[in-house]
């Protein structure tokens, strides 16, 4: 399991609301948004739990990132949790 916290810039004629909609409504195979907020206008963070980095990767470039409005995507961290 791996945690990865993202940071997604918009265009600022994209509609956050609109954009947080269509991540929710991916298909991101063994991947999905634990959490996905609305900071500002043209700001989201998101939380997107992945069984393997691999298919983080897979679902960031190749899912999140093409998506309309979006302009950046950022990794703010990458977490494997230890449970003890």
């Amino acid at each position: 399991m791996v945690n990865i916290y993202l940071f997604i810039e918009l265009l600022r004629a994209a509609n956050a609301a609109d954009v947080v909609g269509q991540l929710k409504a991916l298909d991101l195979g063994s991947c999905t948004f634990a959490n996905v907020v609305v900071l500002a206008d043209d700001k989201l963070v998101a939380q997107l739990d992945c069984k393997s980095s691999t298919e983080a990767n897979t679902a960031i470039l190749e899912k999140i990132s093409p998506i309309d409005g979006i302009v950046q995507t950022n990794i703010i961290a990458a977490v494997r949790p230890v449970h003890k």
